[in-house]
This record gives structure tokens, sequence and C-alpha cells, in this order.
């Protein structure tokens, strides 16, 4: 006589909802690894309110050693570096701004370099 555990694995639409429930569970928990995104955010230099924002990159069934995931704040860096030398749009001239990245869940940050803006 089988036990009620071996007949719930033995129905096949009850095993393909646990292995989604599983699957939903691993991305949850590890970041969405099908699709992850590096972006980049311009924000003031003391409550971080954001001044602008770009998506830098992406990349599809990728791993946090990916280029994109890798080179997210260096790239955020150089891309607030530019913003700021070209005056930060219609921000009041001499704010100082810093950069703000998110590499999915393979790295986040503020940074502590401070831009002024021209």
């Amino acid at each position: 006589m089988k036990n009620r555990f071996d007949v719930f694995l033995s129905s096949k639409s009850t095993m393909k909802l646990f292995l989604l429930v599983v699957l939903v569970f691993i991305i949850t928990v590890h970041g969405n690894p099908l699709n992850r995104k590096c972006t980049c955010k311009a924000v003031s230099n003391t409550v971080h309110f954001p001044f602008h924002s770009w998506d830098i990159s992406s990349c599809k069934l990728c791993s946090c050693k990916d280029a994109a995931m890798v080179k997210c704040e260096e790239a955020c860096k150089a891309m607030v570096q530019s913003y700021a030398l070209t005056g930060c749009g219609k921000v009041i001239k001499g704010s100082k701004v810093k950069y703000s990245w998110d590499a999915s869940s393979c790295s986040d940050g503020v940074s502590k370099i401070e831009y002024t803006c021209a």
C-alpha cells in the first residue's frame, strides 16, 4: 500500500506544480538569472534624490560573472562623470552628484566620490 506522499508525487499535475514552486523560489532567492539588468542613476550627494537614470546593459541567462554585471559600477561611474561635465541637465550649476548602480542581485551601491556639475 502506497503512503500519501507517494500518491502526491505520482500525480503528474501535482509534480509540475511542485517543480514550478521550486523554480519560483530559486528565482526569488537568487535574483532573476533569466534577465539581469545594470541600471545607473545620478543622485544628489546628500539625500540621494535621483536626477537622471540610465539602463546601461542587460543579459539573458547570465551569471554575476558576466561582463555586463561585473563592469556595471565602472560604466555607471563613467556615465555620471560625463553627465557632470556637461552640466547635469537642468540641475543648478555647482550641485554635487554621486552615482548609484544596481546590477540586479549581483551588486549595488552608492559611490563615495562626488562630482560637481559644470
